[in-house]
């Protein structure tokens, strides 16, 4: 994070030019290739060279811990669709961002950046408008964009500078694109050298700057950095114990005091396979001895380091048998929680400010919504737990509300409304099959339609 005094008047293409080469050039920005590699299984084995091995064969094995760390972590805390309520269910708040989010694809884009904060420990979403004014969001990876932070106790972007650069396909020449957004202009240059020209500048009405930093913690690191050393001695040790195995697949053949043997008697023993030998001499077969109990016993180790230090479950260990109670259940699942809870109130501060965007967008259509109205609920995609819930629901009965006693149910989205339908239910006046399932959009709605049943 870049936090400076800075007046965005003041931003000349000169400077603007200075910022981005000093930051390509800066070892945070190499950061970012590295941790992308290492997800899609390029990690530092691969750069071994035969030389730097005590045998001939150079095999370079990769165990793609860091891919399967993100993915287990991300699927557990995004994999079900994020749900947006408000009280306010006559005002039109959730149409409004209900259309907004499905022309924008919003469970796809909110993986998307889930995933890319996973990786690189931070990713930023940039919004717009299209050519029909409608409001637009698309991520926008760090590699590839500048925040700017003021200095308050509280930083907030003050200019984000994005960039990119175009080979030409006919030449060496390289240009760079580069555009600044303020919290009131959008400003676009282009360059070729060492220099920056300004092409189009124009306004936006999103009220701030239009690009919001999603991060993954407070430390903007990834899911794996604190683990990339374990990984590397694991690669290692896996593909040392594949060389061991290769370079001796094959056994000596040890004959003694027969230095009299020649070339064309070892072809006869290979071929009539008889060897004759002296009073004194011997024959036998000479193989290295491989503790590869040692080395498996060193690899478990590393294994059950790069889970624990990660916080990310082994899901393949025999600990998570089918008939694990609840409970114990969430005893296992306890560090991945930790770090999916720690997720979510990040990933939440930044859907909160891209709702506000939108809205300051759209009150320029007249109309206004306030983003504290409308409440962000975050459901783990973990397997529930459904005899022991509805069992701690029949106990707490004569205890707990029923509207707070559904919503412990995993299978209710709207409590509110569920306790609406029962009492409709009682009276005799619906039918609960002629209710629509709600939609697949992580909004929970009225239904489209309630069918009152005739009364006789």
């Amino acid at each position: 994070m870049l936090k400076a005094k800075l007046d965005p008047q003041e931003l000349t293409a000169e400077k603007i030019y200075k910022i981005v080469d000093e930051y390509m050039k800066s070892d945070q920005y190499a950061s970012y290739f590295i941790a992308q590699g290492y997800y899609e299984g390029r990690q530092a084995i691969l750069d071994r060279t035969a030389g730097s091995t005590n045998v001939d064969v150079n095999n370079r094995l990769v165990n793609n811990f860091p891919g399967y760390i993100v993915d287990v972590n991300v699927g557990y805390f995004l994999g079900k669709p994020i749900t947006y309520t408000s009280a306010k269910k006559d005002a039109g708040i959730l149409d409004e961002l209900q259309d907004t989010f499905a022309y924008n694809d919003e469970q796809d884009e909110n993986m998307v950046l889930g995933k890319s904060a996973a990786i690189k420990g931070t990713v930023y979403e940039l919004l717009y408008a299209d050519e029909e004014a409608n409001v637009r969001f698309s991520p926008v990876q760090p590699e590839n964009l500048i925040m700017i932070y003021n200095t308050l106790v509280e930083p907030e972007p003050i200019v984000a500078i994005r960039f990119w650069i175009v080979p030409d396909l006919f030449s060496d020449d390289e240009t760079m694109h580069v555009t600044v957004y303020t919290d009131t202009q959008i400003i676009e240059y282009e360059g070729t050298g060492d220099s920056l020209n300004e092409i189009e500048r124009k306004a936006h009405s999103f009220g701030a700057v239009p690009v919001i930093e999603y991060l993954n913690n407070d430390e903007r690191q990834g899911d794996f950095d604190k683990v990339i050393q374990l990984i590397d001695a694991y690669d290692k040790a896996q593909s040392d114990l594949a060389n061991d195995f290769e370079s001796f697949a094959d056994a000596f053949l040890l004959i003694r005091n027969m230095s009299g043997t020649e070339d064309d008697d070892l072809k006869e023993m290979r071929k009539k396979r008889v060897i004759l030998v002296d009073d004194d001499g011997d024959a036998s077969w000479l193989v290295k001895e491989i503790n590869d109990g040692a080395q498996e016993h060193y690899k478990d180790r590393l294994q059950d380091d790069i889970h624990r230090f990660s916080l990310t479950p082994n899901l393949t260990d025999e600990k998570f048998a089918g008939n694990v109670t609840g409970i114990a259940l969430q005893y296992k699942l306890w560090g991945i929680e930790q770090k999916a809870a720690q997720k979510e109130r990040k990933f939440k501060k930044a859907l909160q400010r891209r709702i506000e965007l939108i809205f300051n967008f759209l009150s320029l259509k007249r109309k206004e919504f306030d983003w504290r109205d409308v409440s962000i609920s975050f459901t783990r995609n973990a397997p529930p737990a459904l005899p022991e819930i509805v069992e701690m629901v029949i106990k707490l009965r004569d205890f707990i509300s029923d509207e707070t006693l559904r919503a412990a149910l995993p299978f209710i989205d709207d409590p509110a409304e569920e306790g609406r339908r029962v009492e409709l239910q009682r009276e005799g006046k619906v039918d609960l099959d002629e209710f629509n399932p709600v939609k697949e959009t992580g909004f929970v709605t009225e239904p489209d339609e309630v069918r009152v049943a005739e009364e006789e």
